[in-house]
């Protein structure tokens, strides 16, 4: 088989500076799509930023946002959800009572999730957490904590958006930077992480990059087309 889609993480992994799309990762992405692959935006950041950076550069505007339980399909309205913020704003009120300085972060509404400063060592809200028994886990994206349901993964909003483009998980490479793309890469024929990854990311990947961030993932794509190998 041959590579037919890309998915690749958004913040730290196609980004210069925090939050600054690097240049060349951009005209790469477009040239890309230009070229017949599909490109799969997966991100923790909402899905309606998500859209707007893909319809911008030009990509198929099939994105998954919050972390793999939001898929939006070509449309900003036409959005699939696969979890909802029950559980998760649940899991905050608990947070408040039983930990000092907890805080929301300030982004666009979340359907499914709740994301919090990262202030507090991640470790900490993990073991208040499970403490509570409440079917939520905490995911560090690197930018910021999100409490999500159990089942959430992105891995869980790609298989959606691969339906929707007709295209295989054997046909798809993964890039990215944190533990949140650990499931992409066990999903996908090829994951990568780019130079800037944490330990999750590079241990779980195929390969990891020597650039970081935009660079990384220029240096990804050229990487995947010269030794791609379906599982």
């Amino acid at each position: 088989m041959k590579i037919r889609a890309f998915v690749t993480d958004v913040d730290g992994t196609i980004t210069e500076t925090y939050p600054l799309i690097d240049f060349a990762a951009a005209s790469l992405l477009r040239n890309l799509e230009r070229m017949g692959y599909r490109i799969i935006l997966a991100s923790g950041r909402a899905a309606w930023e998500l859209y707007s950076l893909s319809m911008f550069l030009g990509l198929c505007k099939v994105i998954v946002g919050e972390n793999g339980s939001v898929v939006l399909n070509r449309e900003p309205m036409n959005m699939i959800m696969l979890s909802d913020n029950f559980y998760p704003i649940v899991a905050l009120d608990y947070l408040k009572k039983h930990l000092e300085d907890v805080r929301v972060k300030k982004t666009l509404p979340r359907f499914t999730e709740v994301v919090l400063e990262r202030n507090i060592d991640v470790s900490v809200i993990r073991h208040a957490l499970e403490d509570s028994r409440l079917p939520v886990k905490v995911l560090d994206s690197g930018y910021a904590y999100h409490i999500v349901g159990n089942h959430v993964d992105k891995s869980l909003g790609v298989t959606e958006a691969l339906k929707i483009l007709d295209i295989k998980p054997e046909e798809t490479v993964a890039i990215g930077d944190s533990e949140t793309d650990v499931g992409l890469f066990e999903m996908c024929a090829m994951g990568i992480s780019v130079g800037n990854g944490d330990k999750a990311a590079k241990n779980s990947a195929d390969h990891v990059t020597r650039a970081q961030g935009g660079q990384g993932f220029v240096e990804a794509v050229n990487y995947a087309l010269s030794n791609f190998r379906s599982r």
